[in-house]
């Protein structure tokens, strides 16, 4: 005669098996945290945005002819007079692919040198950590003058169903030197997120 199996927990037997509930239960976590992980790739059920999709919240709340930062996402948004938006990443090519930290900033009264202005504009994006650097773009990104080179990244914009400012924070185009770091020629080409 066969001597029984000690009991394990909850009375199962050893010899029974008390792997087929914990198998449950493993598979359980597995489906839970591939589910989050899903939701965390295509934005949730109820509708919200995919994660590289940022939410600059409501439209109307950005006047024409002005531009706002907004600093966490390292970004400036332009909005024009006719009402389109563009937006701007606030590190120059230059900086980006010298490894430089230095940031641009907008100004709002600032030449363009021959570069005409936008129309509602007075002012640019000025990159100046230091006076032989400095440099100088228009609102909308576009290269003025200075000692860097390029336009600014710009992001893909739309406006969704409830009204908001949506970035593509992975449609990034950036100016890259195609030989010798910032000399002609360069070419435009997409970029990551940055940082």
């Amino acid at each position: 005669m066969s001597e029984a199996a000690p009991p394990g927990p909850r009375g199962c037997t050893w010899r029974t098996g008390c792997l087929l509930p914990l198998a449950a239960v493993a598979a359980a976590i597995v489906l839970v945290t591939a589910g989050e992980f899903v939701a965390f790739l295509v934005g949730s059920p109820s509708g919200s945005a995919p994660s590289s999709q940022f939410d600059a919240g409501p439209a109307d709340a950005y006047r024409r002819g002005d531009v706002s930062q907004i600093e966490p996402e390292h970004l400036f948004v332009t909005r024009l007079e006719d009402g389109t938006f563009i937006a701007l990443y606030d590190k120059s090519p230059r900086q980006q692919e010298g490894n430089g930290s230095c940031r641009v900033h907008y100004v709002d009264v600032s030449p363009l040198g021959t570069l005409p202005q936008l129309p509602g504009f007075t002012g640019a994006f000025v990159e100046d950590c230091s006076a032989e650097t400095r440099t100088v773009w228009r609102a909308d990104g576009t290269y003025a003058f200075g000692a860097g080179y390029g336009n600014l990244d710009r992001y893909h914009t739309r406006i969704n169903a409830d009204g908001h400012l949506i970035i593509d924070l992975s449609s990034r185009t950036c100016t890259r030197s195609v030989g010798v770091v910032g000399v002609p020629p360069f070419k435009v080409e997409r970029c990551g997120r940055g940082g």
